[in-house]
């Protein structure tokens, strides 16, 4: 029975290829960021109120200028159809249906076009512009005219990160069927079957791109992860894009401010899932510097390391207006079905707020505030 998140994961890890599941969790070097993630997030304890009805529980919210039902949606992840065929699609619907977020990635595997036709206007579109900023440009004209009303410029991917799983493996993309890797593809005869009819993963809104041009995509994933970005970059875009604009990737409060200054209406705190940096500190325990850096009306997001309807009521707590995920989606699409998966985190995720609302003694998200959270003793108390 999947109640949880981390059945959602079991289950994809027992139906996916070894590379595949390793490429979906892993992360560079010794994978720090990824555990710190999840730990920062187990080490916050939070105190409940007593003697308040809270009977009727309203998990809404108002955020960058829209009503959502929930206050979490979807990262941005690339090449979200590795985890099984139609996986970006299927989310996207499921993302509409419930009234939540769906971030698009630039290295999605499939176009703008067709998910925001999915998405029922809940798609968000994430944007690298250190390609071209041409491409950079046509790709915000793309989503412009999809109907996409928030894009999120990602900051935190200045090089390619070292992750070993992949390097052992070999992996490449587009994903290419190697007689080494047959033992596995064996080892998950539905899925191998599956991706097999439908044909690889790839690319969808970087295909026109590379049609004809005598670009290659190894190139171009390169061009995607290079120390090009500055701040005149920000500038430019924040010039070009008339909607919302979020900047994912911030992780100190001086950058915080400095996005705030030339005009991103967001900055979302993220350590890009611990993908890049395997020191890095994770993004719940930043939280609370950018905050105070932005001050208290400054929309802010965070994502990387959140597994639960409490992480969320946690992040909320500590200055967070909203909350996206990634991973789970991706588990629970391969571990269920690519049509149900999203629908199931939709669930559980939702159930686990308001229960945890609920114990807490909060009838909506604006009555959580700082005397929820415990501060531990000192470790040598």
């Amino acid at each position: 029975m999947m109640l949880t998140i981390a059945d959602l994961q079991r289950g994809a890890k027992r139906r996916l290829p070894r590379l595949i599941y390793d490429f979906i969790e892993g992360g560079p070097g010794a994978e720090r960021a990824l555990d710190r993630n999840i730990e920062a997030f187990q080490d916050i304890a939070l105190i409940p109120r007593v003697l308040t009805e809270c009977n009727k529980r309203d998990l809404s919210v108002d955020f960058l200028g829209k009503r959502y039902a929930a206050p979490f949606g979807v990262s941005p992840m690339g090449i979200g159809n590795a985890a099984w065929p139609g996986t970006d699609l299927a989310l996207a619907r499921a993302m509409g249906e419930a009234k939540l977020p769906y971030s698009l990635s630039t290295a999605g595997s499939t176009s703008v076009e067709e998910m925001a036709r999915a998405a029922n206007g809940y798609l968000w579109f994430q944007l690298y512009i250190n390609m071209t900023r041409e491409i950079a440009a046509d790709l915000c004209d793309r989503a412009a005219a999809s109907g996409v009303d928030v894009l999120i410029f990602t900051v935190d991917a200045n090089v390619p990160s070292r992750r070993l799983r992949d390097m052992r493996h070999q992996l490449a993309m587009p994903l290419k069927f190697r007689p080494g890797l047959i033992a596995q593809f064996a080892m998950a005869p539905q899925w191998s079957i599956a991706t097999a009819l439908a044909g690889p993963p790839g690319m969808g809104n970087l295909k026109k791109y590379l049609a004809g041009s005598g670009n290659d995509l190894k190139e171009m994933l390169a061009a995607m992860a290079t120390s090009r970005l500055i701040w005149d970059d920000l500038s430019w875009l924040r010039d070009r894009w008339r909607g919302k604009l979020i900047v994912k990737g911030v992780m100190g409060g001086a950058d915080a401010r400095k996005c705030q200054a030339l005009g991103a209406d967001a900055v979302m705190v993220s350590n890009h899932g611990g993908r890049q940096l395997s020191s890095a500190v994770s993004s719940i325990e930043a939280l609370p510097a950018v905050r105070a850096a932005v001050g208290p009306d400054y929309p802010l997001l965070l994502d990387s390391g959140v597994r639960t309807g409490e992480d969320i009521l946690k992040a909320l707590t500590l200055g967070a207006n909203f909350v996206t995920m990634g991973r789970p989606f991706l588990f629970a699409s391969a571990a269920i079905g690519h049509e149900q998966g999203g629908r199931k985190v939709v669930e559980i995720v939702r159930a686990e707020i308001d229960n945890a609302l609920g114990n807490l003694g909060c009838n909506s998200l604006a009555e959580l505030g700082p005397d929820l959270l415990h501060t531990p003793l000192p470790r040598n108390y």
